[in-house]
């Protein structure tokens, strides 16, 4: 068992008092070990506007520990359907409805895209984060774990997501061992001035107050 899939096994037992019942966890999810890095994140730095780009299992445990907690919310854009759906419908029939909200968004041309990649549609996204900012305050945690696609089809989240920020947000990226991640990062870098580290195939960094 090599480092990678002991840290997995490490953080299966951190995470067991959130498995309180099956959830079918897809190749696209965070690995464990980056979810606990993400969890301990919420509730280390008293994260409470959450925006995942994205759903998955993930979007289920983050919901049943910011109920367990007592505050916070989670909006997440999805642009496939289906996992959207179910995703959406794990949350009401969980009763967590009031703590995570998804949004079926689908893909198409942006104009913060590099070249054919697309993103998430913009009039939507407009709308649902305008929404949700005028509700409970600015962004201050940007888990970016979609959407899947093009090399850099994860570039258009900080152009589109900066202006709501709160000061001293967490921004996330995920998949960082794949080149298109790392060249996704490294431009946020430069152009965001954002210092980022690197925590279980996870791109970690705080937007300077």
């Amino acid at each position: 068992m090599d480092s990678r899939e002991l840290a997995d096994v490490s953080a299966w037992i951190r995470l067991t008092p959130l498995l309180t019942e099956y959830l079918p966890f897809t190749r696209q999810d965070l690995r464990p070990a980056g979810l606990t890095v993400l969890l301990d994140e919420v509730l280390l730095g008293a994260r409470s506007v959450l925006v995942e780009c994205g759903c998955g299992a993930a979007s289920v445990l983050i919901a049943r520990l910011l109920h367990r907690r007592g505050f916070g919310h989670l909006l997440s854009l999805e642009h496939d359907e289906r996992q959207a759906a179910f995703v959406a419908s794990q949350l009401r029939r969980e009763g967590l409805g009031h703590v995570a909200r998804v949004v079926h968004v689908p893909l198409m041309p942006h104009p913060a895209a590099i070249g054919e990649a697309g993103w998430y549609a913009p009039e939507v996204v407009h709308d649902e984060v305008s929404e949700y900012v005028d509700r409970f305050g600015l962004v201050d945690l940007l888990l970016v774990d979609g959407p899947s696609g093009d090399d850099l089809i994860r570039y258009p989240a900080m152009p589109v997501f900066r202006g709501v920020l709160a000061p001293g947000a967490a921004v996330l990226l995920d998949d960082i061992g794949r080149p298109g991640e790392l060249t996704v990062m490294d431009r946020w870098r430069r152009e965001y001035a954002l210092r980022f580290r690197t925590e279980q195939s996870i791109g970690y960094a705080l937007l300077t107050p």
